[in-house]
């Protein structure tokens, strides 16, 4: 085979390898925050889902329709500032739109010639690997609590002591000890084996997922808790899931 020829092979593999991972990065950000309703959502929500979905598509279809799965990525790309999506000129969707072109320019230039040279084996079986680790991270992200890796809590002497919140008619008290135990009350229900612990491991924090920090127990009428937080200047702030109904949480310390 020519160089050319050599080169649009490549062209090919690093837009499949590329566009993979691309499909499973926002695939992972559908698996952790769950499918949207799209029959709930208005209309331009809905459709930038689908638009995000026929894009994810057309990057993996390409495997196998390499000229389809190109337009598809790169039509779905297109399309998204006419609903008025934002961030459409971001290199998370430039991105998937120059692999989306690279598709179809390597299935235009190998559609009627015989491919007689290929990626060697243990290129493929090293990119196959990195896709199924990413997979185990994103799952391990997604369905751990907290996820494998996560480093035990010590809280530091800021965050140790009591913090309150108000929660419309009631209020929440936690109490952050430095065994990141945690005591206090949620309107009348006493905590009870109530703990502070890191919501995500190094490759949460590095994808920019969950919060960083996660207190959950239960309550003494019975019911379980988990409350998400962030560290906002002074405060904590997240939300409080109680009998699996969010609560904005906003906690100061006293």
């Amino acid at each position: 085979m020519s160089v050319a020829g050599r080169a649009v092979v490549i062209g090919r593999w690093t837009a499949r390898v590329a566009g993979t991972l691309m499909a499973l990065f926002f695939l992972a950000f559908f698996v952790g925050e769950g499918f949207p309703p799209i029959f709930r959502l208005p209309w331009r929500e809905s459709l930038s889902v689908l638009l995000m979905s026929a894009m994810m598509a057309g990057l993996l279809l390409a495997w196998k329709w390499e000229g389809l799965g190109g337009v598809l990525a790169l039509a779905a790309v297109g399309l998204m500032p006419l609903i008025g999506m934002r961030g459409i000129g971001t290199l998370l969707f430039l991105l998937p739109a120059a692999i989306g072109l690279l598709h179809m320019v390597c299935w235009w230039a190998l559609r009627s010639a015989g491919v007689g040279w290929e990626v060697p084996r243990k290129i493929l079986a090293v990119v196959g690997l990195a896709v199924v680790v990413f997979i185990l991270l994103c799952a391990n992200e997604a369905f751990g609590m907290p996820p494998l890796m996560t480093p035990a809590l010590h809280p530091s002497p800021d965050m140790v002591g009591t913090w309150e919140a108000r929660l419309g008619s009631m209020d929440a008290v936690f109490t952050i000890n430095p065994d990141a135990s945690v005591s206090g009350r949620i309107g009348d229900a006493t905590l009870i084996d109530g703990r502070i612990i890191y919501n995500r491991s190094w490759f949460g924090k590095l994808m920019h997922w969950r919060t960083g920090y996660l207190i959950m127990g239960k309550l003494s009428r019975g019911d379980r808790f988990t409350a998400p937080l962030t560290v906002r200047g002074v405060g904590l702030e997240g939300a409080l899931f109680l009998a699996q109904r969010p609560l904005g949480l906003k906690l100061r310390k006293q």
